[in-house]
């Protein structure tokens, strides 16, 4: 299976530490909630042609954390649950929780497994594109495959019993489509009006789309 490092400013799953004795299973550790921030890019070859993404979902089979901890056994816990999650209200149904050991953690790896055993795309970002001319058309991002996204943190984080803290891992379709021009936009073909871009409709644009979601960067925690 290919691993996939990505943490991109738009779309952002927020995982919850809440640190506990192992023994507390009934105290939540790990729950999964995104945010979604609007923000609006200059499409490529173009000074007022815009693309804004607004919506959309990631459906989500496990979670992964690994820690090394200073003065203590390292960690390792696998959560696995299918849950999806609305990119737009931050809700996750149903909602995914996880339990941490408390200590100082000098490395931390968080994986996110995505959902692909479904006709349903695993990860769907849904966005309005706006030509040189002011005409707004749908755009529909569909991602259907079994990857896992990770991030990493090699600053030290100390989790303390039933003190939650706060780990990002992001998706950010404006980085996603930061190198897509106004031409092949214009030229993208319309299903019922939209733009649809998955492995089987506008294929050139989403190979170049999945292509970046290899983009890296590490893990930050609040």
């Amino acid at each position: 299976m290919k691993l996939k490092s990505v943490a991109l400013p738009l779309l952002v799953l927020l995982l919850f530490i809440g640190s506990c004795k192992k023994e507390d299973t009934d105290v939540p550790g790990v729950t999964i909630s995104p945010v979604m921030a609007n923000s609006r890019i200059i499409v490529s070859g173009s000074t007022t042609a815009t693309l804004l993404f607004n919506s959309g979902y990631v459906v989500v089979r496990e979670v992964v954390f690994d820690g090394d901890r200073s003065s203590a056994m390292n960690v390792s816990i696998t959560e696995e649950k299918i849950s999806t999650i609305n990119l737009t209200t931050g809700v996750a149904n149903p909602p995914f929780v996880m339990d941490i050991p408390s200590g100082t953690y000098t490395s931390i790896n968080l994986g996110i497994e995505i959902q692909d055993e479904s006709s349903r795309p695993s990860v769907v970002a849904e966005g309005v594109y706006t030509n040189e001319a002011g005409a707004t058309t749908p755009v529909r991002f569909e991602f259907n495959s079994g990857e896992v996204f990770e991030a990493d943190s090699n600053t030290p984080v100390t989790l303390t019993q039933n003190t939650p803290a706060t780990a990002k891992i992001t998706f950010d379709p404006h980085v996603w489509f930061s190198t897509i021009t106004k031409n092949q936009l214009d030229n993208a073909t319309r299903t019922s009006g939209v733009i649809v871009i998955s492995e089987t409709r506008n294929v050139g644009l989403f190979n170049i789309v999945s292509d970046r979601l290899d983009d890296a960067t590490q893990a930050v925690f609040e």
